[in-house]
């Protein structure tokens, strides 16, 4: 029995639920002849004489090869498995036809696909007469950088990740192989251009421009035909305006209406599960199609690095199903690779790493861990079944997936998929690749000038940021930056990594001493979330007890693992401060609408996560008890800088019992699905909120926050604030179409967050050059301060910083004002007073509290729990 005819049969006989189902019905090809241009020369060779072709093209790819011969640049957007490689393969084998010296990149956004299509790449090389050795492959799993230079001398045809053009290409800039092979590129190819969304696409856009930059400095003297660009993506909203953000460059569209490709029949089918049963009915599911089948293949998504691993335990077929995702060693990945070209793996759980065009056609069912984030990935992982015959995708979820965001799955399946954002005026980013692009001007003896080079088209905003980055302009460089700085440290290229907004970096290791084994990296974001003191850790379906979090010379930054055979998967107790300020300096754009009964803004925040303990097994432990035993159970903490919406109501329903918490949540939720926004990416919270004024964190109870949670913000949230009424529209049709255990809020919370909204004022009715009245900000009477015993730093003269530790508070008036203060021990001499804006959270020694300065009072604040 093969996997999709019993995963049929458990559908129809109700071992199954199925809540909904869509049949999606197959499509003939439609083809044309190859392209005059293309009969000839080295795409010739190979497109002529390929019997799988027999000389006929599918109409999108002719369409696109025709533009290209034209040298105008071209993005492919058609389905997945549409041949799209087909036609940038021909696109460089004609460029190098054209010009026999010029090279080509390629870039693919996982390393798994670039070896995956390697050796595509080298059989046409060889059918065209090239040879397979003008194709090579530089990623991070060669770790000689002699081999990486052998083989870039060796390419006509370079395939790379982005990271590697970071980490290593233009690194070293001003090496003969590397800038020869720059000096003769004439062609880049983008592959997967749906990717690059978000941090990652924000990041290539400044790589695109500076590889562009580094090719005409490369060689001077040469005279360069101009730059000609390939892209691809199955799934794309406006392709042209996308690519065009990305590169600088101007792009025309092949599109779904001249997709000419054919594909088999599939069903997408809706099973639904409780909430909390959802790993266990894919688990049980999976050992199914392994034990009760003789043929097929399943692959399974899950987007949470750790979730993969805990499937895959959970499914316990140790040789039939294994867990794929990022994070794993080079020799790793290419193991599971090779067992699931063979078919020696009969299923395979995996993140996103595996969603784009992996060259596996033999999947036949094809699982999701509850509802795909976005409706891309939703139709990139459909496109790994039914590739060699008709497939099933099913999608596990609670029977309310969909109906409770106001839709059904035929909805959310038919809408447009959704655009690719990017924000190319994040500061953090753009200081990173100033930072990147001061060192390669350098190497290529041209940074003098400290002019930022004029042929390329840069961001607004880059080119003061590049001002300051230079060594000579750092005495004007904004404080703010200070961190991103330190990150970059004297090696920028390395440590700026582009699949994030620049933040620590920790590797995972194992063993004792100086000689650790390394299984792994994570950032900071991730680690405080995955690998906190005291939790298992899963790699390769092992679990790792985290020891320690240490810092040495050789290893720098490092969490330490052990073994286990532990299951129990603790969660962090992490806590939220969020703080904001509602002058001029606050406020983003003018984005503030008040009324009687709060406010609706849009501002700049100041964020810190402080993961403080854990549960285990329904106990909460925190580290100022664990750490009496052992020193290691520590607490730690992120910082950052970033924007969000804050939306406060002055209403007394708003502080009933749980109601902030609800609302924050369903908000959340119902932004991750309407604008597929990853969950990593913004955060909420509903408690240890502070508006800032005159130096002071004045406790507001009465608000929730939600955050882009990255360094510097990419304006997720903006949404919060700009369709409000949008979102009030969705939790209404969700009303109206579910029941109502399955509503996000009820029906009663929906109308009087409407009433709320359409009681406010219009945009920007604040005096932005003056505080906000006080009438609209007034708090309840409590600051936040930081416990009495905290040890925290003091910021001095010049900059420099020292540590205190806590043991009072006192309000004193100054012209007129009245302003806070942090009493703090100084040994021998007794104690001192030290303004609160003086005073910043470091290391794990501290806490915040409470405080009531007329009553003189102190009261803890709530504990937030982050799932």
């Amino acid at each position: 029995m093969d996997m999709r005819e019993l995963f049929h049969r458990l559908i129809d006989s109700g071992d199954l639920t199925c809540a909904d189902r869509i049949d999606l019905p197959a499509r003939q090809e439609r083809t044309t002849d190859i392209p005059i241009a293309y009969r000839s020369g080295l795409p010739g060779r190979w497109l002529t004489n390929d019997d799988k072709l027999k000389g006929r093209l599918w109409l999108h790819q002719a369409r696109a090869m025709e533009a290209a011969e034209q040298g105008r640049n071209v993005v492919i957007s058609t389905g997945t498995a549409s041949g799209k490689s087909l036609v940038f393969q021909s696109v460089v084998l004609r460029a190098l036809d054209k010009n026999d010296e010029a090279t080509a990149i390629v870039f693919y956004p996982l390393k798994a696909l670039a070896g995956d299509q390697l050796v595509s790449w080298r059989r046409t090389a060889t059918l065209a007469g090239l040879g397979e050795d003008s194709v090579q492959k530089i990623d991070g799993g060669i770790k000689s950088i002699e081999e990486r230079e052998t083989r870039l001398e060796r390419a006509r045809i370079a395939l790379m990740t982005p990271d590697i053009c970071q980490s290593w290409l233009l690194r070293e800039i001003s090496k003969p192989a590397r800038r020869d092979f720059l000096a003769r590129m004439s062609l880049i190819v983008v592959d997967e251009a749906h990717i690059l969304e978000s941090v990652f696409g924000s990041n290539f856009a400044y790589l695109f421009r500076r590889l562009c930059a580094a090719r005409s400095l490369a060689r001077p003297e040469r005279q360069l035909a101009p730059l000609q660009s390939i892209a691809a993506s199955a799934t794309i909203l406006k392709p042209d305006s996308h690519l065009h953000d990305l590169t600088g460059l101007r792009f025309d569209v092949i599109g779904q209406d001249d997709d000419g490709s054919p594909h088999h029949s599939r069903s997408i089918v809706h099973v639904g599960a409780d909430n909390n049963a959802v790993m266990d009915v894919i688990g049980s599911l999976l050992r199914r199609l392994v034990d009760e089948t003789e043929e097929g293949n399943s692959i399974t998504f899950v987007d949470s690095r750790q979730g993969t691993e805990r499937l895959v335990v959970k499914v316990d077929r140790e040789d039939s199903v294994k867990s794929y995702r990022s994070g794993y060693e080079a020799d790793d990945r290419k193991t599971i690779e090779d067992a699931l070209r063979s078919g020696d793996l009969r299923g395979v759980v995996s993140t996103s790493a595996l969603e784009l065009g992996i060259d596996i056609s033999h999947f036949t069912v094809g699982l999701n861990f509850g509802v795909p984030p976005s409706r891309k990935s939703l139709r990139q992982r459909l496109g790994r079944v039914g590739r060699q015959r008709p497939g099933s995708f099913g999608i596990v979820a609670e029977s309310s997936a969909f109906r409770r965001f106001g839709m059904t799955l035929g909805d959310y399946y038919q809408a447009s998929i959704e655009p690719s954002y990017l924000y190319l005026h994040n500061r953090f980013i753009q200081y990173a690749h100033a930072r990147c692009l001061v060192e390669e001007l350098e190497m290529l003896g041209v940074a003098r000038r400290r002019r930022i080079p004029s042929n390329v088209s840069w961001p607004d905003g880059f080119k003061e940021i590049f001002e300051f980055s230079h060594p000579e302009g750092r005495s004007a460089q904004p404080k703010e930056f200070d961190s991103i700085a330190r990150i970059g440290d004297d090696s920028p290229h390395l440590y700026y990594l582009l699949r994030n907004v620049p933040e620590e970096a920790f590797n995972i290791a194992h063993g004792r001493g100086d000689n650790p084994v390394r299984i792994g990296q994570l950032n900071l974001q991730q680690a405080i979330r995955e690998a906190f003191p005291g939790a298992i850790y899963l790699h390769m379906a092992q679990g790792w007890y985290v020891r320690e979090w240490r810092s040495t010379a050789l290893w720098g930054r490092s969490i330490r693992v052990s073994r286990t055979g532990s299951h129990s998967f603790p969660k962090p107790i992490i806590r939220t401060f969020v703080n904001f300020g509602l002058g001029c300096d606050g406020l983003i754009e003018n984005h503030f609408r008040r009324g009687g009964g709060g406010f609706l803004a849009e501002c700049h925040l100041e964020i810190t996560e402080r993961v403080e303990g854990f549960v285990e097994q329904g106990e909460r432990k925190f580290y100022r008890d664990l750490r009496q035993e052992n020193p290691s159970m520590a607490p730690k903490m992120r910082k950052f800088r970033t924007t969000g919406t804050v939306i406060r109501i002055k209403e007394s329903w708003f502080r009933e019992k749980g109601v902030k918490q609800k609302i924050s949540e369903a908000l959340h939720e119902l932004m991750l699905r309407e604008y597929s926004i990853l969950p990593q990416d913004i955060g909420r919270v509903s408690t240890n909120i502070a508006l800032i004024r005159n130096g002071q964190l004045e406790h507001v109870s009465d608000a929730i926050v939600v955050y882009d949670a990255l360094h510097g913000s990419l304006r997720l949230t903006e949404r919060a604030y700009l369709k409000f009424d949008h979102l009030l529209d969705r939790f209404q049709h969700s009303v109206e179409i579910s029941h109502s255990e399955d509503n996000l809020l009820s029906s009663n919370l929906v109308s009087k967050l409407r009433q709320w909204f359409e009681e406010l004022g219009e945009e920007g009715e604040a005096d932005l050059e003056q505080s906000v009245p006080d009438s609209l900000v007034e708090s309840d009477g409590w600051l936040r301060v930081f416990a009495v015993g905290s040890i925290v730093a003091r910021k001095g003269t010049q900059g420099v910083y020292g540590d205190i530790e806590i043991s009072g508070y006192q309000l004193l008036s100054i012209d007129g004002e009245k302003k806070f203060f942090y009493r703090y021990n100084t040994g021998t001499t007794g104690s001192a007073l030290v303004s609160g804006d003086k005073v910043e959270a470091v290391g794990g020694d501290w806490s915040m509290v409470l405080w009531n300065p007329e009553m003189d009072e102190i009261r803890e604040s709530k504990d937030d729990v982050e799932d």
